[in-house]
C-alpha cells in the first residue's frame, strides 16, 4: 500500500477506472503488481504444501478428532485460505491507489455474504464445513468484484505499460519489509502472550477473562484507528511530493479525532463495566476485574497514539519503530513472567501500563519528532513547516 501510494502522486484515475499520468510511475506500479503476484503465489503454494499436511497429521493423530469427520473440511479450508491470500495484496494495492472506500465496501460485502453462508450451513447441520464454505464465498465475491469493477484497470496495466522502470524488491521493499515484520511480530507476541501466561500461572478463569477483555478492547481500538488507517494512502502521496504542511495538517487533525473516538469508546466500556460490578451481573465474571481492566483501557488509549504515529512514519516508506517494538515486546514479556505468578492479571496489566507509558510512548514520540524533522528539512537545512 505504501509503495503504490507513492506512485499515485503522479497518477490520476479516469472515470472508466483506468490510471493515467507519468509512464514511469505506471510502469513501477505494474512491476509492483507482478512482484506481489509472485510472492503471494509462492506463499499460497507453501500453505498448501506444508500447512495442509501438517494439520492433517495433527488432527489424524489426535484421539479426540477420531470420531469427527474433519478431513474434507480441513482440505477445503486450507485451499480456500491459500487462494484468499492471493487476493490480499491486490486489495492493498488498490487501497494504495486511493480506493480505500471501495475496498472497504467489498470487505463488508464479503463479511456479510460469508457470515450468511456460515450461519445457514450451521443451521442446516453442516458442522465444520461451514468454515471453508464461508471462506470460499468470500473468495468468490472478491474475485467477481475484481473482475467486474477493476477488470479494465488490470488489463490496461498489464497490456499497455511495459516494466521499463521497476520497483526493486531487494533495495526498495525489503529494507521496509523486514522492519515492519519484526514490529508486527513483536506486537503480535505481546498480545498473544498474556493469555497463555495467565493460563499457566493462574488458571483458565483468569486467562479467559483476559482473552475476552482483549477482544472487546481490541474491537474499540480497531474502530478508532480506522480514522487514521484509511488516510494512509493519502499520507503516502503527500509524502512523495513533499507537501508536508498539508500532510501534517491532515494527520494531526485525524489523529485528534480518532483519539477522541477511542477515549469515548473506553469511557463507554468502563461505564458498562461499572454497571456490571454494581449490579453483580454474571457477565462481569467474563472480563477482567476493575483495576486491571482500567489499566488495559488506559494502555489502549496510549497505544492508539503510538499506532497513529507509526502510520505517519510508514507513509514515508520507512519503519523507525523496529527496535522500539522489539524492546517493548521483550520487556513486557519479562515483566509478565515475573509478576503474573504472584499478582495475576493486576500485576501483568500494571507492568503493561507502566512500560508502555514510561518507555514506549516517550520513545515513540522522540522517534516521531526526530524523523519528522529529518524528512521535512531541505538540503539547505531549512525546515519545512
Amino acid at each position: 500500500m505504501q509503495f503504490a501510494s507513492h506512485e499515485m502522486a503522479q497518477l490520476t484515475w479516469l472515470p472508466e477506472r483506468i490510471l493515467q499520468g507519468n509512464e514511469k510511475a505506471l510502469s513501477r506500479l505494474y512491476s509492483l503488481l507482478k512482484l506481489i503476484a509472485r510472492w503471494y503465489g509462492a506463499i499460497a503454494l507453501l500453505i498448501i504444501i506444508f500447512i495442509l499436511p501438517a494439520g492433517y497429521y495433527f488432527f489424524n493423530s489426535n484421539a479426540a478428532a477420531s470420531s469427527i469427520s474433519w478431513q474434507l473440511a480441513w482440505i477445503w479450508l486450507i485451499v480456500a485460505a491459500a487462494f484468499n491470500i492471493l487476493l490480499t495484496p491486490v486489495f492493498a494495492l488498490l487501497e494504495g491507489c486511493g480506493h480505500v472506500a471501495q475496498v472497504a465496501r467489498l470487505r463488508m460485502l464479503q463479511n456479510m455474504g460469508g457470515s450468511l453462508v456460515c450461519w445457514g450451513m450451521l443451521a442446516s447441520g453442516s458442522g465444520l464445513l461451514a468454515m471453508p464454505a464461508m471462506s470460499t464465498v468470500m473468495l468468490l465475491i472478491g474475485l467477481c468484484w475484481l473482475f467486474i469493477v477493476y477488470g479494465k484497470f488490470f488489463r490496461a496495466l498489464a497490456t499497455t505499460y511495459l516494466t521499463t522502470s521497476k520497483i526493486d524488491w531487494k533495495t526498495e521493499i525489503w529494507p521496509l519489509q523486514w522492519r515492519i515484520a519484526i514490529s508486527w511480530l513483536s506486537g503480535y507476541f505481546i498480545f498473544q502472550f498474556f493469555v497463555p501466561v495467565l493460563f499457566a500461572y493462574r488458571g483458565a478463569i483468569e486467562a479467559g477473562q483476559m482473552g475476552m477483555s482483549l477482544s472487546i478492547v481490541g474491537a474499540i481500538s480497531t474502530v478508532a484507528i480506522a480514522w487514521v488507517n484509511t488516510r494512509a494512502p493519502q499520507f503516502g502521496r503527500l509524502a512523495a511530493v513533499r507537501h508536508f504542511r498539508e500532510l501534517d495538517s491532515i494527520f494531526f487533525r485525524i489523529l485528534k479525532q480518532s483519539t477522541v473516538v477511542i477515549i469515548l469508546g473506553t469511557i463507554s466500556l468502563l461505564s458498562i463495566k461499572l454497571f456490571l460490578v454494581r449490579t453483580d451481573h454474571p457477565l462481569d465474571a467474563r472480563i477482567l476485574p476493575l483495576v486491571p481492566f482500567i489499566l488495559l483501557l488506559l494502555t489502549t488509549v496510549v497505544n492508539h497514539i503510538v499506532f497513529g504515529l507509526a502510520i505517519y512514519l510508514r507513509s514515508h516508506k520507512e519503519e523507525p519503530f523496529t527496535l522500539l517494538s522489539f524492546v517493548m515486546a521483550m520487556l513486557i514479556a519479562a515483566a509478565s513472567l515475573l509478576l503474573t505468578k504472584h499478582f495475576g492479571a493486576t500485576g501483568m496489566m500494571t507492568a503493561y501500563f507502566v512500560l508502555t507509558v514510561g518507555i514506549g510512548f516517550i520513545w515513540a514520540c522522540w522517534i516521531f519528532k526526530t524523523k519528522r524533522l529529518e524528512w521535512q528539512t531541505t538540503k539547505k537545512g531549512e525546515q519545512i513547516v
